[in-house]
């Protein structure tokens, strides 16, 4: 069977259907609570034509079974099926009509061979517990093994773990668990990947959001509904377990409108219990991971060229993170986009959250940017609004934008004004705190956009950033700082007039033992080259290229 022509085809259409859509916009499917199966749809999954017609040919007379992935649910076993290396899924096997509530494994396949899916990938049911239905607190787990790779065939199609669900994703270094575009693995020329391609992964967690109150959250009638199709996160518990994400890295994904939005990975309500640890995200279309509440830690991650911000927190989230590397230097937005909640908390309705508005701990992360405008803004540091408070040790923001919005920090009052809370009133209060971190931008500041008053009247930013150990150095060249990869803090630091600058780091691990001591700022020092860190970082850029 010739494949390649369908997969031309297969393309049409799914343009045809983007087209109809409005420019990419994601429909949205009301939620079902049962395990309703869509048999009705069969279109063929697009693999490139081998032409081995079924496996790898040794010799003519031996094919190798190739171990797709299969499971059984109501008494009906459904099973991916081999085509050429590949590994193919209908929408019969998965689809955004379809919660799988049983769990399965996708292998690494040889010869460069991927799981190629049709449909969306949802494990686990998805329940709307103010409708009556209960949350399995032992759902299924999606298991991938280290080194294999999952494509998808439409830019609508992307991996949801339930609440009471998990996913365990865990590659290795060099051998890292890959989630792509079909145009990256087809073999076909013509076809170039690129960002929108496929939707993402989203996580469910059961954790607290600020987006449900107290009541809510204690009774178990947390429902908030998750972008893109509509699902079900949130609830009452901050150490809830989704499973692991380690050495895994995410293309071409990210889809959808603004405030219905699939990013590259999407983390809702999720637990500490859950693993995210050494991520590369590259080319998404909207953010690299964005974060909705919960108290899930990040370490190790790396994010390219994302149309929109390398990481976005919002709506309670108080988890850590440390050693984040966000390079804008094609495109991108924000290296940190912050928010707090969508409730002022000291009224009425914000004050019986189920959390504080976020409230993370970050340590050694590099922002570096070239200032240019992508298709979602400027390349820019870091923008704080809507009531967010965030510790900030050891940072290292490099750009050399000059323009309005790409500059390399943004208190934002977006919905706060000038009063007693608000990002102003946090930084003030010393609820936003840099420490121990360098600016090295030619533009430092974004300009005030609102008229400070009352207790903010002569707030002054730069003054209010240099009191902790942080310095100003300017921007003349990324030499000065960094070191030809753009990623590695240069072991000496000169300001823009070619003094050295010395800046001590934060020591945090007696008091978190989340965080790792290192003598510098940024992501990753000059002496640290043997390190599975500074390994993970030149292999994904090396992806870049």
């Amino acid at each position: 069977m010739n494949l390649s022509g369908l997969f031309k085809v297969s393309l049409i259409s799914s343009a045809l259907v983007l087209a109809g859509c409005g420019g990419g916009d994601i429909n949205i499917t009301p939620t079902n609570n049962d395990n309703h199966v869509d048999n009705s749809v069969e279109n063929p999954v697009v693999v490139p034509d081998t032409g081995n017609d079924g496996g790898n040919d040794n010799g003519g007379d031996k094919v190798v079974e190739l171990p797709c992935a299969s499971y059984t649910m109501d008494g009906t076993t459904f099973k991916g099926d081999q085509d050429g290396i590949h590994c193919k899924y209908s929408q019969a096997f998965a689809s955004n009509a379809k919660s799988i509530s049983s769990s399965f494994l996708l292998e690494a396949l040889p010869d460069g061979g991927a799981h190629v899916f049709e449909g969306a990938l949802f494990i686990g049911d998805d329940v709307d517990t103010s409708k009556g239905g209960s949350i399995d607190l032992d759902g299924p787990t999606l298991t991938i093994e280290a080194g294999a790779t999952i494509a998808f065939t439409k830019a609508e199609n992307f991996v949801r773990i339930g609440r009471g669900s998990k996913i365990h994703a865990v590659g290795e270094l060099g051998n890292p668990i890959t989630f792509t575009s079909i145009k990256e693995i087809d073999g076909d020329a013509e076809t170039v990947p690129a960002m929108q391609d496929w939707g993402g992964i989203q996580i469910n967690g059961l954790a607290t959001t600020v987006e449900c109150t107290k009541t809510e959250a204690e009774s178990g009638m947390c429902n908030v509904a998750a972008e893109g199709v509509v699902s079900y996160y949130g609830g009452n518990n901050d150490a809830d377990n989704s499973g692991s994400l380690e050495h895994v890295v995410v293309k071409y994904a990210g889809n959808g409108v603004e405030g219905d939005e699939l990013n590259s990975i999407t983390l809702n309500a999720v637990g500490s219990g859950t693993k995210v640890e050494y991520i590369h995200i590259h080319q998404g279309y909207d953010d690299g991971i964005e974060l909705f509440g919960g108290q899930v830690n990040i370490k190790h991650i790396v994010v390219t060229d994302t149309a929109d911000d390398g990481i976005d927190w919002d709506t309670g989230w108080k988890g850590n993170g440390q050693f984040i590397l966000v390079q804008t230097l094609n495109q991108g937005n924000h290296g940190f986009e912050t928010d707090g909640g969508k409730k002022d908390p000291t009224t009425d309705a914000g004050a019986d959250r189920a959390t504080t508005v976020s409230n993370p701990t970050i340590a050694n992360a590099t922002v570096v940017s070239n200032g240019v405008k992508g298709p979602r803004g400027h390349g820019a540091g870091m923008e704080m609004k809507e009531w967010g408070k965030a510790q900030l040790h050891n940072m290292l923001f490099v750009s050399k934008g000059t323009e309005d919005g790409a500059a390399c920090f943004d208190l934002y009052d977006k919905n706060e004004g000038s009063g007693p809370v608000g990002v102003h009133a946090n930084a003030i209060a010393g609820d936003i705190k840099f420490h121990n971190s360098i600016f090295a931008c030619a533009n430092n500041f974004e300009p005030e956009n609102i008229t400070l008053d009352g207790d903010l009247t002569g707030f002054d930013i730069a003054q209010w950033f240099t009191n902790d150990g942080n310095q100003l150095v300017g921007f003349s060249a990324f030499e000065n700082v960094l070191g030809a990869d753009l990623a590695t803090t240069n072991g000496t630091i000169k300001d823009k007039d070619g003094n050295n600058v010395s800046v001590e780091s934060s020591k945090l691990s007696d008091e978190n033992s989340f965080f790792t001591d290192v003598t510098y700022v940024g992501a990753l020092g000059e002496d640290e080259t043997d390190t599975n860190w500074a390994k993970f970082v030149a292999q994904s850029i090396a992806r870049t290229k």
